[in-house]
């Protein structure tokens, strides 16, 4: 189910931002920024943004805000760039601070560089956390892959059942 695109935006990008994109069928998604900036000591991803995706739909560009919680994740956390944003794929509509209820108790991303488990600060996990994700930069197919099939029903474990 491919993205719709809406009018870019080029904006600084705040944690707590909320931020839509929008499906085939014309529903919208709502997802909300995490954290902004470098990754783990060694900085894999400057100006990378960790991101969530919430099993929220709408209508229209507004939602209850109390809604995107952790337990309504639609897929993994992932990271991604400006890029959506500027192309119009993702476009904020809100703002809101964290509370330690809006994030995650522990992030966890497949490393495939050390064949194991790290948080969003590249550091080692022993095991593996639901939900987890990739630790790498999400590019846009990849990406629309994961949401096709978050949004059909059928689970998304890192991008691959083989990283489980």
């Amino acid at each position: 189910m491919p993205l719709r695109r809406m009018k870019g935006q080029r904006r600084r990008h705040e944690v707590g931002d909320v931020y839509v994109l929008q499906v085939a069928d014309a529903s919208y998604r709502f997802g909300r920024i995490v954290k902004v900036g470098e990754s783990g000591s060694r900085g894999r991803f400057p100006g990378g943004i960790l991101a969530y995706i919430y099993d929220v739909a709408s209508d229209d560009l507004q939602c209850d805000l109390a809604t995107l919680t952790v337990d309504r994740l639609l897929m993994p956390p992932f990271f991604t760039v400006n890029w959506p944003w500027q192309k119009g794929y993702f476009r904020t509509v809100a703002h809101e601070d964290l509370e330690p209820a809006h994030v995650l108790r522990q992030h966890c991303f497949y490393d495939a560089s050390t064949e194991g488990y790290v948080d969003e600060n590249d550091d080692i996990l022993r095991e593996r956390v639901e939900p987890c994700g990739w630790f790498a930069l999400t590019n846009f197919e990849h990406f629309q892959h994961e949401l096709d099939e978050a949004l059909a029903g059928r689970p998304v474990f890192g991008a691959h059942a083989a990283c489980r």
